[in-house]
């Protein structure tokens, strides 16, 4: 009798872990895609693989609606006629904007517009060292830059997209320096003229600026790089408001203890941007902080700079590759990672381009037959993967990207790395 309980205790208890937790409900996908300088993206499809689904065309606004989707599931987005394809895997969100494409090392798009901003600046500071006053002209359809002539005038050239018109505010700081391009040692003077507002085309004249003295003061703490990594880079930037940045000047050092100049300048903040390559590099290789919101008078600063992703196999120069073949890379702490592949050559076509989010280390290239874009058979291909944070889920990727290039829009500290270029050639049936 006591058998016979112990066998009935085990087989209930066999039934009730076999049930588990009830399966999440199927939910209602709905969101945009965009592209290039945030503009919606019309010509896309959209797939959400699964219950026999088929790719579904995005409307004039690039905006799509899919049902019956069971979380977590991945998103396909292609433009078959471009041959370009974006995967994000492994989401749960019911709502969501995506980009087409996103590279964080891609050069911007030539801006539409252009205009002349003319002036003088007033009040500079004597100095008995080498000393300048750059100029910004910080708007939403973008930033320019610019430098004062030893005669206090200027002449600013300013671009931009979308409107035919942008209203910003000019900029000017006065600073001394032992170099040209070197940081700072002292700032002297700044200035601001707000509801500044220029045409397509036109030059703008007498934007004059007066200027104040300023208080310096100290942004000093730590750089901190991976083993078998040395620090390449750093820039020193001042941040008016978020994705304006009135770069200070550039410092080549390695890795340890820091000490800037910084001017006191009211709601204003400080970034540092620092980039690092592993010393047996291959190529084009690196990871790089960009950390914001600091403050002057900060002296414990810490940027720690993340180990690159790096790939593992397939190996460089690999032959008959399949959508069968594993990727796989070395983690990236507290990030996600970005496989990019795309066709080496191409003839009268755009290359084939596929770019893959995913939180893990390995993968298959995804099947995009229901767009008809089936991978190419005998192509030799280039493919590398970037590590991209802080994102602790691929949700929280799209909290990021959502709004174009986080190193551009975001507020926040982001981390990339990028990996060598690979190669690799298809199958003959890939």
């Amino acid at each position: 009798m006591k058998n016979a309980s112990l066998v009935w205790s085990c087989c209930a208890a066999l039934v009730l872990s076999a049930c588990g937790d009830n399966p999440p409900a199927p939910i209602t996908v709905t969101g945009k895609v965009f592209g290039d300088s945030l503009q919606a993206v019309s010509k896309a499809s959209i797939l959400i693989p699964g219950n026999g689904r088929q790719p579904v065309a995005v409307d004039g606004s690039g905006a799509f609606s899919i049902s019956g989707v069971t979380p977590p599931y991945d998103v396909i987005v292609a433009d078959k006629e471009r041959r370009v394809a974006t995967v994000f895997m492994g989401l749960t969100l019911e709502t969501l904007t995506v980009p087409l494409e996103l590279d964080t090392d891609a050069a911007q798009p030539d801006p539409e517009h252009e205009a002349t901003v003319e002036g003088t600046v007033t009040g500079e500071q004597p100095s008995s060292a080498i000393a300048t006053t750059n100029l910004l002209f910080a708007s939403t359809g973008g930033d320019m830059s610019g430098s004062v002539e030893p005669s206090g005038t200027y002449s600013l050239n300013v671009d931009w997209s979308g409107a035919t018109s942008a209203t910003g505010t000019i900029y000017a700081l006065q600073s001394e320096s032992s170099s040209p391009g070197s940081l700072p040692t002292r700032y002297l003077a700044f200035g601001q003229r707000d509801n500044v507002t220029v045409s397509k085309d036109a030059t703008l004249p007498a934007q004059d600026i007066a200027l104040s003295p300023v208080t310096n003061s100290r942004l000093a703490g730590n750089y901190i790089v991976p083993e078998g990594y040395a620090l390449s880079l750093s820039t020193l930037s001042l941040a008016f408001k978020p994705g304006s940045e009135f770069s200070l000047g550039f410092a080549f050092a390695s890795s340890g203890a820091f000490d800037y100049a910084v001017p006191q300048i009211p709601q204003t903040t400080f970034s540092i941007l620092a980039f690092a390559i592993p010393r047996d590099a291959q190529g084009a290789e690196g990871t790089l902080l960009f950390k914001r919101g600091l403050t002057a008078g900060t002296t414990n600063v810490s940027v720690e700079i993340q180990a690159s992703a790096r790939p593992a196999q397939p190996a460089d120069a690999a032959k008959d590759v399949t959508r069968t073949t594993e990727f796989s890379w070395s983690p990236f702490a507290g990030g996600v990672h970005v496989l990019t592949l795309q066709e080496d050559k191409s003839k009268n076509q755009t290359p084939y381009t596929v770019t893959l989010y995913t939180s893990g280390t390995q993968t298959t290239l995804p099947d995009l037959s229901a767009f008809g874009m089936d991978l190419p058979a005998n192509t030799e291909f280039t493919w590398k993967i970037q590590g991209f944070g802080p994102a602790a889920s691929m949700d929280a990727l799209i909290g990021l990207v959502e709004h174009g290039n986080p190193l551009e829009q975001g507020t926040g500290d982001i981390s990339v790395s990028t990996s060598e270029t690979r190669t690799f050639t298809t199958a003959a049936t890939p």
